[in-house]
Formats: C-alpha cells, structure tokens, sequence
C-alpha cells in the first residue's frame, strides 16, 4: 500500500509537471488541490504531496489565503546564478570522476546513446508531443548526473540534487516550440565532452563542459528575451 501510494504520487507530480512545462496555466494562476484531485480523479492526498514536490523545484508557490500558485519563469538573473552554480559543482564532480575514467566513459557513452534515440524519435514525431520532450530533458540530465555517479563524494551528490529541482524552471524556456527547441545542440556539445574523456583530456573536458553550460545559459537567456518581448537583457558574460 505505501509503494502504491509512492507511485501514485509520482504520477500525479509527473503529469501536473507537464501540464506546468506546456504553460497551460499562467504565472501567479491558483491550482486547487481539490480541482486537480478531481480532474485527475484522484484524491487530494497525493495532488497535496506532488505540490510540495514541486514547490522545491520552484515551478510553484505557496501564498496565504490563496493556497498553491504558478511561479513565474526564471529571469535572466535568476538563470545566470544557476549556470555559475552548475558549472562549479558539475566541474568539480566531473575531474574527481576522472580518477576511474574508463567507468566513466563506458558510462557517459551509453548516456550519449540513449539520449540520441530519443532525438531520434522526437524528429520523427510531432513537434508538440511534450511525452518526448520530458524524455529528452531526463535524457539530457542523466548525461550529466554520470559525472556525480563517479565523483565518489555524497556532498557533490546532494548539492547536485538540490540543483536538479530548479533544472525543471529552465525547461519552461523551451515551452515555446520546436523552433526553441535545442535538443540537438546539447547533444553535440555533450559529444565533445565525452570526446575529451575519451582522449584522456581531463582540462579539456572540464572546458568543453564549461563550454557547454555557457552555452546552455547564452540559449537560455534568448529565450527569455523572446519570452519578455525583448525587454529582458541579457547577462554580460
């Protein structure tokens, strides 16, 4: 019963996460424990359980008197603060798991695979289908939770868990449509870090994942931009 109780909240987080990543509800908009329970015919216990999950990721508020809101997307302050965090503790993670690097690479290899699949898949299907896009966006974090896997330090591993719940607010970057969609990208720019670990290049692998998350906030801040009508500017790097 508690196991079946665990994945029912799962699903319920996983499905109200989606629905927040394809910006059906507009920030600052209530979402009623009681209606979701109802609209996804479940009881209020597990809606309740999947929103306090979600407020950790920051993709929700609470407010008094008002109950659970939609937050607003990040500002490009906001996500400049977080790359910088990344790319100290994802650096990090990433030189001490050199010290193993042939497990490293079997497994930053079979990442890189994975995730080319399913883009794979999402050029084949509709460009709206945000089934595939989650896929992606997991296929694209476990690309860099290898890194950690291998690190051999619990605190990195905390600190990136911690990091991880506010990944989720970047994906509402790319709510806008295939034409934001920078899949392909990443997937490169992931090849070129695990080209550097499979040349025993460990300075250049750390610059290629430097790289990479420059280049992930440089795209994310345009879509910002797009998102404000411009008015955002972006961070001076």
């Amino acid at each position: 019963m508690v196991v079946r109780r665990q994945v029912l909240r799962a699903e319920v987080e996983e499905l109200i996460l989606q629905r927040l990543l394809e910006s059906r509800w507009a920030p600052g908009a209530r979402l009623s424990i009681d209606g979701l329970a109802r609209d996804l015919e479940v009881s209020p216990t597990p809606v309740r359980e999947a929103m306090v999950s979600l407020e950790r990721s920051g993709l929700v508020e609470y407010v008094a008197l008002r109950g659970y809101v939609v937050a607003p997307p990040l500002d490009a302050e906001h996500m400049s603060e977080l790359l910088e965090a990344r790319k100290v503790v994802e650096s990090a993670a990433l030189g001490r798991a050199f010290r193993d690097r042939d497990a490293l690479l079997a497994d930053l290899e079979e990442a890189h695979r994975v995730h080319a699949g399913i883009l794979d898949r999402i050029d084949a299907a509709d460009p709206g289908d945000y089934t595939l896009l989650t896929e992606h966006f997991r296929a694209d974090w476990a690309f860099h939770q290898v890194f950690f896997a291998h690190a051999g330090n619990r605190y990195l591993h905390s600190m990136v868990e911690n990091l991880s719940t506010y990944t989720h607010r970047m994906r509402q970057t790319w709510s806008g449509g295939p034409e934001t969609f920078d899949g392909h990208t990443a997937h490169h720019e992931h090849g070129l870090i695990l080209e550097k670990v499979l040349q025993h290049n460990h300075d250049g692998a750390l610059r290629a994942l430097s790289d990479h998350l420059d280049g992930v906030l440089s795209r994310s801040l345009t879509g910002v931009a797009s998102r404000s009508g411009g008015d955002e500017a972006p961070a001076q790097g």
